[in-house]
């Protein structure tokens, strides 16, 4: 029974924590104000430390303690008894106004926070007149005065009741802001200090003296708020040290510019990964760093048991640190190595870009050689076919020896292209009535309508109106075959290569297509009309669609309007 009592006793305690902070301030009072110097009294310093044990932030104060942890603290409690005198009280009161300051921030009730503000206050009083002149004679407080702190102070104390901090459960380890509270103890130690220097300095009394440094801390700590959060044009001090404490350890600018330096020296991205990682150990924190990537590894500087790893898909970046880190350093190294991470990422699809658009080039000139020698073949067979014919033997002979040169020539073209995938079309100029003339010799007798002449001293690449005339008339002549009787008109004039046919239109869906991409049709109707356009917008000509209707087919080629 008596057991359950005590634990119902210490859990209302517990609750009531104003009312054991009061009891602490009473006694630390009746100890400030001369009960130090008596045997007898310094018991109550025992029972001061075991009511701030209860009412102390950092661990509840429902949880027991063992034996040894009883007696460690039983043990500091004698010894400090033993050794009391004012300076010891002054650093603790210095410390309890850090712990009460600290504390101030998370109350979220407002009338919690007007208590724990009181209690700063009186502790800052029990410093002042109570603890403080009990140091050294030289400092001198009227004792009429004194006394009469001493007597009123303590009514004051019932007022903390009247501002609980009771809530239904208690929070702990979150409830103190370490470093509000280091600021309340150097905010009392530079008051104290700057009393006493008042007091040596301008030889006067300590009333003047504390009032003095009053004034003069007020006023330097309502400068220090102006600049902390001005109305002016500029930020203020917040802002720069929260900008110093977001970088602090963190040299973004300078890895940013490293990274970009040797990204631009390296194209190959395992090379750049290496290059950079490299760079890690020059920063005063870290030791070494370490990467996989690609099936390979690196290591730069030395391993340590702290160590910090970053992983985006197939790489690894682990940095290792001095000692053991603190989280904001884990937050900071994490970024750096992201950025590392994102850049050998960009550089690795640049590579595959690179390796996709080479094997495009080589698919592509593949399939534009393919068709170019299908051409060619053609084109001997056209030459074999009107060999075969009756005729004479001189027309035939010279008909033969003005087209296996041409044939030769297009045929070393095509190879050179087969060598050199990305290397550019070199197509020279030649005059436009050779080539004209040349291309009614290559399809004389196929029943085409040939229009128009080509002016005298006109040039054009020959290359390119040979693969665009090759391709669409060879497209018409296949069309031929499918719509019997189909007319073919091949008109050249002003530069102005057009072939025209009166058959059947195409399909909207397949005109939308036909130039811009490859098309597959059973008789190849698509892939060389595309690398044709491809070939001619290379060139600054355009091939074009011209005309879709039944009855009224036109490719052109032309240069750009």
């Amino acid at each position: 029974m008596d057991e359950r009592l005590r634990q119902k006793l210490l859990a209302r305690l517990a609750g009531w924590s104003h009312l054991l902070l009061a009891g602490h301030l009473l006694m630390l009072h009746l100890l400030a104000f001369g009960g130090w110097r008596l045997a007898a009294e310094r018991s109550l310093w025992v029972a001061a430390l075991g009511l701030f044990l209860l009412w102390q932030p950092f661990i509840a104060g429902e949880q027991r303690i063992g034996l040894r942890q009883g007696g460690v603290l039983l043990a500091v409690a004698l010894i400090s008894a033993w050794f009391l005198g004012p300076w010891l009280l002054l650093i603790w009161c210095g410390a309890l106004a850090g712990v009460i300051g600290g504390r101030v921030l998370w109350s979220e009730r407002r009338g919690a926070r007007i208590g724990y503000l009181l209690a700063f206050g009186y502790v800052i009083s029990v410093a002042v007149f109570g603890v403080v002149p009990e140091i050294s004679p030289r400092v001198a407080l009227d004792p009429p005065l004194r006394n009469t702190f001493a007597r009123l102070l303590p009514i004051l104390l019932p007022l903390l009741l009247a501002f609980p901090a009771r809530s239904p459960r208690r929070h702990v380890g979150e409830a103190f802001d370490l470093l509000y509270g280091m600021l309340m103890f150097l905010f009392l130690a530079v008051f104290l200090l700057g009393a006493l220097a008042y007091m040596l300095v301008g030889g006067v009394g300590y009333v003047e003296a504390l009032f003095s440094a009053s004034l003069t801390l007020a006023a330097a700590l309502l400068l220090v708020a102006w600049a902390w959060n001005p109305h002016a044009s500029f930020f203020g001090v917040a802002s720069a040290l929260s900008r110093y404490l977001l970088s602090m350890g963190m040299p973004l600018e300078q890895w940013l510019v490293q990274l970009a330096a040797e990204s631009e020296r390296e194209d190959d991205p395992l090379a750049f990964l290496a290059a950079a990682m490299g760079r890690l150990p020059g920063l005063p924190w870290v030791v070494g760093s370490a990467w996989t990537a690609a099936g390979r590894t690196g290591l730069s500087g030395d391993s340590s048991p702290h160590a910090h790893v970053h992983q985006m898909g197939d790489c690894t970046l682990t940095a290792y640190f001095r000692g053991r880190p603190s989280p904001s350093m884990h937050w900071h190294v994490r970024w750096l190595l992201r950025l590392a991470a994102e850049f050998y990422e960009v550089k690795r699809q640049a590579h595959e870009l690179r390796r996709i658009g080479y094997l495009r080039a080589v698919y592509e000139t593949g399939s534009r050689v393919t068709h170019d020698v299908k051409n060619l073949l053609q084109s001997m067979q056209g030459l074999c076919h009107a060999a075969a014919q009756p005729g004479d033997p001189a027309q035939l002979a010279g008909l033969v020896g003005r087209q296996l040169p041409l044939i030769t020539e297009r045929l070393r073209a095509t190879l050179d292209k087969l060598q050199a995938p990305l290397a550019g079309e070199q197509d020279s100029q030649e005059a436009a009535n050779g080539w004209w003339r040349r291309l009614r010799d290559r399809y004389a007798g196929r029943d085409i309508d040939w229009q128009g002449e080509a002016a005298a001293g006109d040039e054009l690449p020959g290359a390119l109106f040979d693969s665009v005339a090759e391709n669409l008339l060879q497209n018409a002549r296949a069309k031929r075959q499918r719509e019997p009787g189909l007319g073919i008109t091949v008109r050249f004039a002003a530069g102005v290569l057009s072939v025209v046919d009166d058959g059947a239109p195409l399909s909207p869906t397949l005109a939308a297509k036909v130039l811009r991409e490859p098309v597959g049709s059973e008789d190849g109707l698509g892939i060389g009309l595309y690398h044709a356009a491809r070939q001619a917008e290379a060139a600054g000509y355009l091939l074009e669609l011209a005309e879709n209707r039944p009855g009224r087919v036109v490719f052109r080629l032309a240069p750009p309007r």
